[in-house]
């Protein structure tokens, strides 16, 4: 996906020019190699019953997309058999003081940054 999109950009500053059918050439091999790779990934997730029925769950949600349920598959396999809160300490959301030392009660700055809904939603 990020050379597709650096084509594109290319492709934007260059114009029509007379690499312009190189780029639409190159531009097609990227989509028909993502779309491998996509169907690729859908038969590994319908080979597993349960990543099955949670991406059918997740793709219920509006907004969330195939990568976005191809990220939490692959790098949360727990989603589903976690609550919020052990979610949200999982990857990170969680409001925990790091203490250490004399240091008492510090909580991260990203934390203190991001909205209650933020983590939420995760």
């Amino acid at each position: 996906m990020e050379m597709r999109t650096k084509e594109l950009n290319r492709q934007g500053i260059m114009g029509e020019g007379r690499l312009a059918a190189s780029y639409r050439r190159h531009l097609k091999q990227l989509d028909k190699e993502i779309t491998w790779i996509d169907q690729q990934i859908d038969k590994a997730i319908d080979k597993e019953s349960e990543w099955a029925e949670r991406k059918e769950l997740l793709s219920t949600v509006p907004g969330v997309g195939n990568v976005l349920i191809y990220t939490l598959l692959g790098d949360l396999p727990e989603l589903g058999t976690l609550n919020n809160k052990q979610v949200a300490a999982l990857t990170g959301l969680a409001p925990i003081n790091r203490d250490s030392g004399r240091s008492r009660g510090v909580i991260p700055p990203l934390i203190m940054g991001l909205k209650s809904s933020h983590c939420y939603a995760v």
